[in-house]
């Protein structure tokens, strides 16, 4: 039994490496003053030159740059982690579909059509049961076995999967607790439901350039909250959508 999907773990390993790379911004700042102020005092000759760039801008345009660098870095986290949980809902569904249905090719499924038309087969299963002929219906039924033939409940699941996984593939931030109630049929309480949207808000304002204020505790909260969020959803398809091993028809 999968008790956390990948697509979870992947959000976990996301997250934590955006909040990994904080701390040492979080180091690196503070550091990076005290080299300055070193080297406008003539204490050292120079700062260390850093990666990438050309070590051509003086003390004066570096503390400009560090100017409000926390709120910066927390508004650059918080869109992280936004953008990781949206990635993780396309993600989770397409793997736990996958899980259940294998999407065959479109030129095996279009040979299975196309070998499994009109043949003597399928005429011969379609007529009024007989249990005289219970041998040629196994007959006719492993010959078209034999043929690739697809079921019509599996080939009408291919399709309500592709359809679905395309629908997840353009889904929107805005669409994504309705998604969860209408289609998954998953419960979210009215408190999940006005956080997210809080939070959703929040993304579409640093989006248009609105500047909002966005502070460090504010994206722990955030973080929190859709971490936990993302937990109630891996609980509930793991739950109701992964085939149990040992579970007999």
């Amino acid at each position: 039994m999968i008790r956390r999907t990948s697509s979870y773990e992947v959000l976990k390993s996301q997250v934590q490496s955006t909040f990994d790379f904080a701390v040492v911004i979080c180091y690196s700042v503070p550091t990076l003053k005290v080299q300055m102020k070193l080297l406008d005092e003539g204490k050292i000759n120079k700062l260390p030159s850093p990666d990438y760039f050309k070590s051509a801008n003086t003390t004066i345009e570096l503390r400009e740059k560090a100017n409000g660098y926390k709120d910066k870095l927390a508004t650059y986290l918080f869109l992280s982690s936004f953008a990781f949980f949206e990635n993780y809902i396309t993600s989770v569904i397409s793997e736990v579909f996958n899980l259940n249905v294998t999407i065959p090719t479109k030129e095996f499924l279009r040979n299975s059509l196309d070998n499994n038309s009109a043949t003597k087969a399928k005429k011969a299963l379609r007529t009024n049961f007989d249990h005289r002929h219970t041998q040629r219906y196994d007959k006719f039924s492993q010959e078209l076995r034999n043929n690739n033939f697809i079921e019509s409940n599996k080939l009408i699941s291919i399709i309500a999967v592709e359809n679905l996984l395309k629908v997840v593939t353009d889904l929107k931030a805005n669409q994504i607790p309705e998604f969860l109630t209408n289609t998954i049929k998953m419960e979210i309480s009215q408190s999940d439901k006005n956080s997210f949207g809080t939070y959703r808000q929040l993304r579409n304002d640093i989006a248009h350039g609105d500047n909002p204020t966005v502070t460090m505790r504010k994206v722990k909260e955030a973080n929190d909250f859709l971490k936990k969020f993302a937990g109630k959803i891996d609980d509930f398809l793991t739950e109701h959508y992964i085939i149990i091993d040992n579970y007999r028809n």
